[in-house]
């Protein structure tokens, strides 16, 4: 045992008296040229080192290094900057006058991804001829090998810069492994803050490089991730997307996500997504959700009062409301920056509590138009069809819709808009719609077209037309009995308009309401906005009667006039009842007078006649 113990210790020391002598004799500044050089070779990248190298022994063998930067051919700015690096080297190459840096470690690093980090292209540069071969110098020449098995980035910074918006990613981390020559793990976390929003994510992918001349691919294996902040829930949006991802090159470059998983809260998704990215890229998406909750994601509870401040109380700081006369809030002028089609399948779907089946969603994007050819579902019974063009050639963007409700009940449709339900039924309705904006705003005040709807055991809340007419009626002549309280509502089996929508206004030409009891025929004017009416009614009402028959069987063949207007929610009517009588009155008597004289007049004649 002893024999051991000395026997290790002396190893120990002929290792430790090794690394030391290693150290001592071999500076890391004589790498600087060759590491700048072979980074320069492989990807023409400029690599620049401020300041001295040094041998750190613990715990691994590894360079250190002063600040550095990396940039691009021609950049203004470099894509990588940090005030140092390590890199860890294995041992035994280096014995053999050989580099193989096993890792680099780099923390606190800020990386560019803006125009002036991005490679720039003097237009003045020679160009080879066609055909010529441009020969890159072996590796082999090299007295020197390059090999890294692991890149670590921690605590850093991402500057990414678009044309029209800057980002800020910060925590960085990232961690790339090679598995072996064609192989890489991949890990990514970090954070997003923009706009009072934050997101977290935590990546991991598997990436093949077996073929990177021709295509990338591999698996996104994990993405978690947390949204919250300003004007959503307050829970925020969480959820982990997975797909499998192929990038290849060519003459043109496609991106495509297959088996791709997606959950965000009580939501999913699934499908696929492709992409040519060419000049104007062109999209492709096609996903199928078994439930897709809008309300949970938007933060949005079911309305239980006519109130906004209950659609929002789930959210967290509403961003201000944009007045709709502001043309800018419907600038869809992003668009032309992209072609798409899209797909959507949708079992289920919530939206200001409301459920709806079988959601078919297809659009297309081509400039200047946003094409929604197809969005249907089934909701309370019936299903409906909601075709949209949307023209952003100009600002504001002009909208077109032809809506189609099929045997829909009214009541929660209406409860989901926060209208008033005074009115209930099972509703059918077409339209043909068209105007800027495409909001609840835009709808309400700023489109037009006509408006036909039919509404089939309709009732009216809030006021009985029949009790009405026929309570005034009694109070006028005791000849009419005062009705028995029969509720404070008007029921017809069918209820019918055809109008025209104009800018907030709903131009009624044609008003019918048919029953057992009573048949209603008008026009008038709704104003959406101001939640008012004004309409002119024609009255009949063929049952119900009671008292002296001869009256009631003048009032049943009489269309009695009456107007309702006001409040939605607080109706108001005009009826002069003594009027209608009165010359109701007047005619029969001037009949009677008539059928009298003219009797006389024959009687006269007939006995002149028979003097004769």
């Amino acid at each position: 045992m002893k024999r051991f113990l000395t026997t290790l210790i002396i190893l120990l020391v002929v290792i430790v008296a090794g690394l030391t002598t290693l150290v001592m004799l071999v500076n890391p500044n004589d790498f600087r040229h060759y590491i700048v050089e072979q980074v320069e070779k492989k990807s023409g990248y400029q690599l620049e080192f401020n300041g001295d190298m040094r041998w750190h022994v613990w715990p691994t063998l590894s360079i250190i290094t002063g600040p550095f930067s990396l940039t691009a051919p021609n950049a203004a700015k470099p894509v990588l900057s940090a005030e140092n690096m390590r890199l860890d080297v294995e041992l035994w190459p280096l014995i053999s006058h050989k580099l193989s840096v096993e890792q680099i470690v780099i923390d606190g690093a800020v990386i560019r991804k803006t125009p002036e980090s991005d490679p720039q292209v003097h237009h003045s540069a020679p160009v080879a001829p066609e055909g010529t071969i441009t020969s890159t110098p072996s590796a082999n020449k090299s007295n020197w090998l390059l090999d890294i098995e692991k890149i670590n980035i921690s605590n850093s910074l991402v500057i990414w810069q678009t044309a029209k918006d800057e980002f800020n990613l910060r925590n960085i981390n990232v961690s790339l492994k090679k598995s072996d020559e064609k192989q890489v793990a991949v890990k990514f976390s970090g954070n997003l803050n923009k706009n009072q929003q934050e997101l977290v994510f935590d990546s991991r992918a598997d990436v093949d490089l077996s073929n990177i001349n021709q295509q990338i691919r591999g698996q996104l294996t994990q993405f978690d991730y947390k949204l919250s902040g300003v004007d959503l829930p307050e829970s925020g949006i969480d959820g982990q997307i997975t797909t499998d991802f192929l990038y290849s090159k060519g003459k043109e470059e496609n991106v495509s996500l297959s088996n791709l998983q997606i959950k965000a809260n009580e939501s999913t998704l699934s499908g696929r997504l492709t992409m040519q990215l060419t000049d104007t890229p062109q999209l492709s998406i096609e996903l199928v959700s078994e439930k897709l909750d809008l309300d949970n994601l938007l933060g949005m509870a079911p309305s239980k009062h006519n109130s906004e401040t209950d659609t929002n109380n789930n959210r967290v700081g509403v961003k201000p409301v944009i007045s709709g006369s502001n043309a800018q809030q419907y600038d869809l002028s992003g668009l032309r920056a992209f072609t798409a089609n899209v797909h959507l399948t949708i079992n289920q779907l919530i939206y200001r509590g409301m459920q709806i089946n079988e959601v078919i969603f297809e659009a297309q994007n081509k400039a200047p138009r946003l094409t929604v050819a197809k969005l249907q579902g089934k909701a309370f019974g019936g299903d409906f069809s909601l075709p949209v063009t949307l023209n952003y050639s100009s600002t504001p963007a002009y909208v077109s819709a032809k809506p189609n409700f099929k045997n829909i009940d009214l009541t929660p449709l209406l409860k989901a808009f926060d209208m008033p339900q005074k009115l209930s039924g099972v509703i059918s309705l077409n339209a043909a719609l068209s105007g800027v904006g495409y909001d609840g705003y835009a709808v309400k005040n700023q489109w037009q077209g006509p408006v036909n709807f039919e509404l089939r055991n309709a009732k009216l809340q809030g006021l009985n037309i029949p009790q009405l007419i026929q309570q005034s009626v009694s109070r006028v002549t005791n000849k009419i009995n005062a009705p028995v309280n029969t509720g404070n509502f008007t029921e017809v089996d069918l209820f019918t308009v055809v109008g025209n929508l104009n800018k907030g206004n709903l131009n009624i030409s044609t008003l019918r309401a048919t029953s057992s009891l009573v048949n209603i025929s008008g026009q008038g004017r709704l104003n959406v906005p101001n939640e008012t009416i004004d309409v002119n009614l024609g009255v009949n009402i063929a049952n119900g009667w009671g008292g002296d028959s001869r009256l009631v069987k003048q009032l049943q063949a009489m269309t009695i006039p009456l107007r309702i207007y006001g409040s939605w929610n607080s109706l108001q009517y005009q009826l002069d009842v003594e009027k209608l009588l009165r010359n109701e009155l007047r005619t029969q008597a001037k009949e009677a007078l008539g059928n009298f004289l003219k009797k006389e007049e024959n009687k006269g004649l007939n006995d002149l006649l028979n003097a004769l």
